[in-house]
């Protein structure tokens, strides 16, 4: 072991310390728990959860304060005040104060300190060790705890129009959270909140009116805030969710899974956290659900009106179209938004695109060059891209309906036809595959496959370089580039291109699974495991012929070659 025997007397002795503090810790905890003259020993306990250098005493002592506090508040053995103002009035006059009086102020005064404590280690950008999460994951769920006692202890004034929630700690917690970097257990965590419909409102009303007054805008927080968008729960009902789209290759847009709403909990299940239900108005804004998505959407409107970075933007057109849309009230207002990024070239455009269709098809948006653009998008470059597959399942669904017009699948086939002169060999069997099907969908488009009309065979009549497919002649030219692959250098090209050639099949391929094995590795290696590879051939090596190297001769070349 790296270190040897002193380090592990090191670390030994470290971990004995850290099971004394703990030891040492439970032992004044139950002390104040069970006599109210022994809370002199929260200053102690304050003391490990702030200065403390282990992580398992400091998240032992915060775990025993909130809990104290929470014990203390519900059993009355102190009163909370009832704003900044009063305990300001209570310092002033601390030399007029009677014993309970000063009970009451150093109590408070203490609940201070442990909520700064707590929010301290929320901002805490210096340790990045994973057992420091730990700690975040406890003070979150701390000052939550607190703020619940808090509430309950004014239950009495907890009527509809004022509700007496703690919103400066509410407001501290949002602050504090969303500054530093976040990672899927925190936020997962934060999500367990959101569950519920008071924190829900009163959370999304805060983004909305005072948060961006009292926060300075940086990268950290707008990618923060996107990451609690995504995960906002209760805000969709089943027949609103937008049908998924698989993507294989974007690992960005592939979720944590432990993020995901559980699909049998019920999204009209109200749950409160901090308010009771019986002390709500029938109407009570709290809790209607299209309250809460119109405190979204105009949230997610503002927070688009933020300069965001490159790769915030593409993580945002990620999200978009599952996660983001289905919770709002009137998508058309991503309308700008979203024929700007379409319009803007690129890989910005492909992943608009998405969320694009979404507003037309489904929300009945006008956008008259929709195809001309998506004609424009095809690319060879788009193959030297993770989102390539995306790419296609989208163009593939847009060309799914039987009334659009010959010249406008033709110059689509065409394109398609050109670009596999030039992608990576991986990817032709999709493209093949991908023309197939266009074909057979389209059969006033077979015509291309040999067309009679005369020209001049030295001269393709189809204009690739022409932005408007109404103009490009495709239905003047054929698929000579397809017909050019029978005698491509691999030979599963080859093999898809015969499956053409009769257009024997009547049904559409499936091409759930086409960019999948489409590397130049799985290529080399679907080479070396063909009958050809395994074949015993001559070998431009020259050897001498003795009794220990006989045996060479028997050996295969799938043996002598190794792929890493």
């Amino acid at each position: 072991m790296e270190g040897g025997p002193n380090a592990i007397k090191i670390i030994l002795e470290n971990f004995c310390a850290a099971m004394v503090s703990i030891e040492k810790i439970d032992q004044l905890a139950g002390q104040i728990l069970r006599n109210k003259k022994r809370s002199n020993f929260i200053v102690d306990l304050l003391k490990y959860a702030s200065e403390s250098k282990k992580i398992q005493p400091c998240v032992k002592s915060v775990s025993w304060l909130c809990q104290i506090f929470g014990s203390y508040l519900k059993d009355a053995k102190f009163r909370l005040f009832l704003d900044q103002s009063e305990q300001q009035m209570f310092e002033k006059n601390s030399a007029n104060l009677n014993s309970d009086e000063k009970y009451r102020l150093w109590m408070n005064q203490r609940l201070g300190d442990l909520k700064n404590v707590m929010l301290d280690y929320l901002k805490n950008t210096s340790a990045k060790s994973p057992k420091f999460k730990t700690i975040k994951i406890t003070c979150l769920t701390g000052l939550f705890d607190l703020m619940k006692y808090e509430t309950q202890t004014k239950k009495d004034q907890e009527i509809e129009g004022k509700y007496q929630i703690p919103q400066e700690l509410l407001e501290c917690i949002i602050d504090a959270f969303l500054s530093v970097e976040l990672d899927d257990k925190l936020i997962k965590k934060f999500r367990s909140y959101l569950t519920y419909w008071d924190m829900r409102y009163f959370i999304l009303k805060y983004l909305l009116i005072d948060f961006y007054k009292k926060n300075p805008v940086t990268e950290t927080l707008l990618e923060n805030m996107l990451n609690i968008f995504a995960v906002i729960p209760g805000l969709v009902t089943e027949e609103k969710q937008t049908p998924k789209t698989d993507s294989a290759n974007d690992t960005e847009s592939q979720p944590d899974k432990s993020l995901e709403e559980p699909k049998n909990n019920s999204t009209n299940e109200q749950k409160l956290f901090v308010l009771r239900k019986e002390n709500l108005a029938v109407n009570s804004k709290i809790t209607q659900q299209e309250v809460h998505r119109k405190l979204f959407n105009d949230c997610f409107v503002n927070y688009l009106k933020n300069q965001l970075s490159a790769k915030l933007y593409k993580k945002l057109l990620i999200k978009l179209p599952e996660k983001l849309i289905p919770k709002m009230t009137n998508p058309l207002m991503l309308a700008d938004f979203l024929t700007h990024s379409y319009n803007s070239g690129g890989l910005i455009s492909v992943l608009a695109l998405n969320s694009l269709f979404i507003l037309i098809n489904n929300y009945n948006l006008d956008y008259p060059n929709f195809y001309q653009k998506a004609y424009q998008l095809l690319d060879s470059a788009i193959f030297h891209t993770k989102y390539k597959d995306k790419f296609f399942q989208l163009l593939d669904m847009f060309l799914l309906s039987t009334h659009l017009s010959a010249g406008l699948v033709a110059a689509f086939i065409k394109k398609l036809s050109r670009m596999s002169l030039t992608c990576p060999p991986g990817d032709l069997k999709f493209l093949v595959l991908f023309t197939y099907n266009l074909l057979i969908r389209h059969p006033n488009c077979k015509i291309l496959i040999h067309n009679k009309t005369k020209a001049d065979i030295f001269e393709d009549p189809y204009d690739i370089d022409c932005p408007d497919f109404r103009n490009c002649n495709a239905l003047k030219s054929s698929l000579w580039e397809i017909q050019s692959l029978k005698n491509h250098y691999c030979a599963y090209v080859s093999k898809e291109i015969e499956k053409m050639n009769s257009l024997s099949q009547p049904v559409e391929f499936q091409l759930d699974d086409a960019f999948e094995n489409n590397s130049y590795e799985a290529i080399i290696e679907m080479e070396l495991d063909s009958n050809k590879a395994t074949a015993n051939c001559a070998l431009n090596y020259s050897l001498s012929i003795n009794e220990e190297n006989n045996g060479f001769y028997d050996m295969k070349v799938s043996n002598l070659v190794k792929i890493n």
